[in-house]
Formats: C-alpha cells, structure tokens, sequence
C-alpha cells in the first residue's frame, strides 16, 4: 500500500469543500508537511463560517437548522482520507481524487467571468 503525497491528501480536502462562490475554497484551508505527518488547517480566520457550514446553524428567519452541508470535515473528508490512506486500490484513488463536475464547472464559470482572478493554493 503507497501512502498518499500531499497532493493526494489536497486533492481529496478541496473535494469535499463546499463550493458556493469558491472563497472556501480558495482561501479556507492549508497545507504542509514535515518527515512524519501532513497538517492539514481549516482556516477560520480566513474564512470565518467554516464551523457554520461544519455544524450547521438555525437560519435566523425560519428559525429551522440550516444542515445543507453540515459535517462535511467530520463526516466526508475524514471518511474519504480514511479509505485512501487505508484501503484505496488505484481505481478507486483515482475516483477520489476526481474533482467533482459541479466543483470544476462552478471554479471554471467564475474564472472566466472575472469574478475569480487566480486559484492559489494556501501552504503554512
């Protein structure tokens, strides 16, 4: 079993970012890497309703849990690194690292609109 590079690991993390307007996922998260781990930090100073978006909130009008996206570290980005660090064959790798359509579509939409000038990825 090869243990996963770091842009495996990012590929996998920005995946499963909820995609909005994409300044989640351009600015809220960080990455590194040193001999014996990688460190991965959502960055709430940055972007500050990632625990929003992780915990869910009651929307203030209707009064009901807004859970759209809730848990989306706790739940599908810890249990997809999980299975690639653990289990994944190549297939199904490559099927993780996949960037969802959705996601490529809506990042490309605003590039070419102007409203993106650039992706740049975070490091620490």
């Amino acid at each position: 079993m090869a243990i996963p590079t770091l842009s495996e690991i990012r590929l996998t993390v920005l995946n499963y970012i909820p995609y909005d307007k994409g300044f989640m996922y351009a600015n809220g998260t960080r990455f590194s890497e040193d001999s014996t781990k990688y460190v991965i930090i959502y960055d709430g100073n940055a972007v500050p309703y990632i625990p929003y978006q992780e915990y869910g909130f009651i929307h203030w009008r209707s009064g009901k849990e807004v859970t759209l996206r809730k848990g989306f570290i706790q739940n599908d980005t810890v249990n997809a690194l999980s299975f690639l660090i653990n289990q994944a064959s190549g297939k199904q790798k490559n099927l993780i690292l996949a960037q969802s359509k959705r996601t490529v579509q809506a990042r490309n939409n605003q590039l070419s609109q102007g409203t993106l000038q650039s992706l740049k990825g975070n490091k620490l």
